[in-house]
């Protein structure tokens, strides 16, 4: 009597290996029966390219109930498979192919075969590993004239080539093609150029390899040229700037403060008054074409005004150039430059007005012997008064009156040193309306080169917390 009893085998493959098949063995096995029972399985492909540089390894997986060998058409030590074979059935097996670098100009290519121990069925697999690029370009090495036109370039290569502009103005010949190793002559073309230089990038590529050059086409010019030194006399003055441009053009200042205008001779003049604030004043001068026509195009260059003030003690000087005077420790705001006769106007913001308020504006070191003071005080606790004295000058003081409220609500401090038939004439200005004048003896009558340096603010410390905004000082040179 014959027995029959089912086994089952389940093997786990890769894509199709997940299902599980049944068999049915008899116990008295013939040679036959056996055969039929054995498989080979894997879902390796038919053929696998690797690169020349850098190649990645190949994997797949055999799976067997019986044991297996994957054979080589030739012994390549370039090309290593592990693991080869297996001596016992391998239900999954992970396969790793691995490749070295080729360097030779020849494609190569190793076939697999997988096989196992009485199993009809094989697995036939190639791995071809491309050649070594061999790629050479020489660039359009001249600059498109403005016109337009067509330049050549060459390309020699040994694999398939592409070859690629990145703007839209320059066209290439061909795009691509197969090398032999022989020099391929392409033409770049280039449209008709309305604007400034520009550029393009040609990239060429070979294989693995690639190349870049960069191609140029004049155009219109509109440049500013160097400018050596980007300043403006901080007392005021104009600066005069080269242009090399072959289009109309006009320009534009990014601050009100500086004027520029176009020359009859094609420069840019731009001029600029004393700078009356507590920082440097910047601009940006831009030189643009006056047609449309020509796009975004646009030349620019970046210039400053020094201050014209000495400024100590404790002060900020703002965002916008003003500076905040605190009266704690005798702050000043003193002129660079000396001056004769003129008139000082001071524009002022925000103030705290503490009771010892004092607000000076005065010469402290006129004549030759630097000691003669033309003063006008406004001290909260003390004198309010214009006053002369030192260096062979009479002493001589006229006192006016000015209450906090009138202080707190003062927009605009002048004072006027003004010459008057040989003697000097002090006036104060209350938001622009005469308060206090007082005519005394000039030392620069006696002294015609002597000048004095104005300082405007705190003549002492003041401890009550006063401090004010001073916005600008303007000082016109009153003409003898």
């Amino acid at each position: 009597m014959k027995t029959i009893f089912k086994t089952v085998a389940c093997m786990s493959f890769l894509l199709s290996f997940a299902a599980c098949q049944e068999f049915k063995v008899d116990t008295q096995m013939t040679p036959e029966k056996e055969a039929a029972s054995l498989r080979l399985e894997s879902d390796a492909l038919d053929a696998y390219t690797i690169s020349a540089t850098n190649p990645q390894p190949i994997s797949f997986k055999v799976a067997s109930n019986t044991p297996w060998t994957i054979s080589r058409s030739d012994n390549a030590e370039w090309l290593a498979v592990s693991p080869a074979s297996s001596s016992v059935s391998s239900l999954n097996q992970d396969i790793t192919v691995t490749a070295v670098e080729n360097t030779t100009y020849e494609d190569r290519s190793v076939t697999l075969t997988i096989s196992a121990e009485n199993v009809e069925k094989t697995y036939t697999v190639t791995i071809t590993q491309h050649k070594l690029g061999k790629l050479y370009v020489q660039p359009v090495t001249t600059a498109f004239a403005s016109a337009g036109g067509s330049l050549p370039f060459t390309i020699e290569t040994n694999v398939a080539w592409e070859a690629r502009s990145n703007e839209q103005w320059l066209t290439l010949s061909e795009n691509s093609g197969v090398g032999d190793g022989s020099v391929f002559t392409l033409q770049a073309t280039a449209d008709e150029n309305e604007s400034i230089v520009r550029k393009a990038i040609v990239t060429v590529t070979a294989g693995e390899d690639t190349e870049t050059f960069e191609v140029t086409q004049k155009g219109v010019s509109l440049d500013i040229l160097p400018v050596a030194e980007p300043v403006i006399d901080r007392k005021g003055g104009e600066l005069l700037i080269e242009v090399d441009a072959s289009i109309d053009w006009k320009v534009e200042s990014s601050n009100d403060w500086f004027t520029a205008e176009k020359t009859d001779d094609g420069k840019i003049k731009v001029t600029a008054p004393w700078n009356n604030a507590f920082a440097p004043k910047t601009t940006t001068i831009t030189l643009l074409p006056v047609s449309t026509k020509y796009g975004d195009i646009k030349s620019e260059v970046e210039l400053s005004q020094p201050i014209n003030f000495d400024i100590t003690g404790h002060y900020e000087v703002l965002e916008d150039g003003s500076v905040k005077a605190y009266g704690d420790s005798k702050c000043k705001i003193t002129t660079k430059d000396g001056y004769r006769y003129a008139s000082f106007v001071a524009k002022l913001g925000e103030k705290n007005i503490g009771a010892k308020c004092r607000m000076h504006l005065c010469t402290h070191d006129a004549g030759s012997t630097g000691n003669t003071e033309y003063q006008c005080q406004i001290n909260l606790d003390g004198n309010k008064r214009l006053r002369s004295n030192g260096g062979g000058t009479d002493y001589k003081s006229s006192s006016f009156s000015i209450t906090e409220d009138e202080l707190k609500a003062m927009t605009e401090y002048r004072m006027d040193f003004a010459p008057d038939n040989g003697q000097i004439r002090l006036e104060f200005f209350y938001n622009g309306t005469s308060r206090k004048s007082m005519t005394t003896k000039s030392v620069y009558e006696t002294e015609p080169d002597a000048v004095g340096h104005y300082f405007f603010g705190f003549d002492s410390s003041v401890s009550d917390g006063s401090w004010y905004i001073v916005k600008s000082i303007d000082i016109t040179v009153i003409t003898e």
